[in-house]
């Protein structure tokens, strides 16, 4: 373990915000208020005191995942409901995800890693330096996109979590023997995953065979909720026009930023940003490098500034205190679906500026 229990708090909670702020977050009362009560039952049987607790649903239906991280921050994604179905499965995922996080496996996930340098640096600072770097450190903390993995630790550490995790859901009121129906459906979701050898996972059998061996030590503490379990609410009631436009708006900011992560890309990024906001591509390269923003996200930003007359940085500032998308396009007056339709216009136009470069000799440079 080559980082201390508060450098690895810092790092998490400085992805947990990252996270957050390029994600849609749900905005719906009751599937909120179960995942708090959850979560904050699990919160209290991991004795935890030191940690700020806080959960937070994004609202991704395609995302079977959810994450915590060290200090006490937690974030479920919409699509693992079906999986859950209701309270007691969520405490399954909730027990296993704060297992992670008490068990420090990120730390170890660091440690091992070639992402130590990061530590003095800081999330923020790599994000706009380094995406691929930040990106490492992502993943250390199990904040991926992977359909059907809770979180791409090893297979100990994921065998770890389970365990512990079925004591922490025990100790909440919820019973354990629920973990092997959830698993179960899990397994469904993920039918095609590679043969255990080739995962971080346990396979299916393993996890099950596991399971049901500590499951007798977990009902030592189970004392069964004095009230009715109460079911998640369905995808189709949670998702919203909305909440689809501003996913559609953050997949095309993600792609520009793909775009941008080789030199021959960048370049071609940078050229169509100063085209389609008439500015000199200089003038692009520096101010983005300042803000310390990705590509996709200087270009929204900015697109928004310009229509609304608005200064940059006023704009850049409301986006890093949490303003949604939709909000930030009603504030400077721009619908949200004409910021989609000039993202679109932006990556076809660096498209056909790369397909111009790639017949000249890339010829390493500063851009000025």
């Amino acid at each position: 373990m080559l980082v201390s229990e508060s450098q690895e708090v810092g790092l998490g909670e400085e992805a947990y915000r990252h996270t957050l702020r390029e994600s849609v977050l749900l905005r719906d009362y009751e599937a909120e208020r179960i995942v708090r009560k959850v979560g904050e039952r699990i919160a209290r049987a991991a004795d935890k005191p030191d940690y700020r607790w806080e959960f937070r649903v994004i609202d991704d239906p395609e995302m079977v995942n959810a994450f915590a991280v060290p200090g006490g921050k937690v974030a479920v994604y919409t699509g693992i409901f079906p999986v859950a179905r209701d309270e007691t499965g969520l405490a399954v995922v909730l027990g296993h995800e704060v297992a992670h996080a008490l068990l420090r496996h990120a730390g170890e996930r660091v440690s091992q890693g070639q992402i130590v340098q990061i530590l003095g640096v800081g999330l923020s600072a790599a994000l706009g330096s380094n995406p691929q770097l930040a990106n490492t450190v992502m993943q250390a903390y199990g904040i991926t996109a992977g359909l059907g993995y809770i979180l791409p630790f090893s297979r100990s550490q994921e065998s770890e979590a389970d365990h512990v995790g079925l004591i922490l859901m025990a100790k909440a009121g919820y019973d354990p023997n629920a973990s092997l129906e959830v698993w179960e459906r899990m397994e469904r979701k993920e039918r095609g995953a590679p043969p255990e050898y080739l995962s971080t996972h346990p396979s299916y059998e393993t996890r099950t065979q596991q399971l049901k061996s500590w499951i007798p030590e977990a009902m030592k503490f189970y004392q069964p909720l004095d009230q009715s379990v109460e079911l998640l609410p369905s995808l189709q009631t949670l998702d919203s026009p909305k909440a689809r436009a501003e996913r559609e708006l953050i997949k095309r900011i993600q792609a520009v930023n793909k775009e941008a992560e080789d030199p021959r890309g960048e370049r071609a990024v940078v050229e169509a940003l100063g085209y389609s906001l008439r500015v000199d591509p200089s003038i692009v390269y520096q101010e983005r490098q300042q803000l310390r923003l990705g590509y996709g996200q200087y270009g929204a930003l900015r697109a928004l500034s310009d229509s609304g007359r608005i200064s940059l940085r006023r704009v850049v500032s409301d986006y890093q205190n949490g303003v949604s998308w939709s909000e930030l396009s009603n504030t400077n007056g721009t619908r949200l679906t004409d910021l989609i339709s000039w993202m679109g216009d932006l990556r076809r136009t660096a498209a056909v500026i790369q397909n111009q470069l790639r017949s000249q000799p890339i010829v390493p440079r500063r851009l000025r």
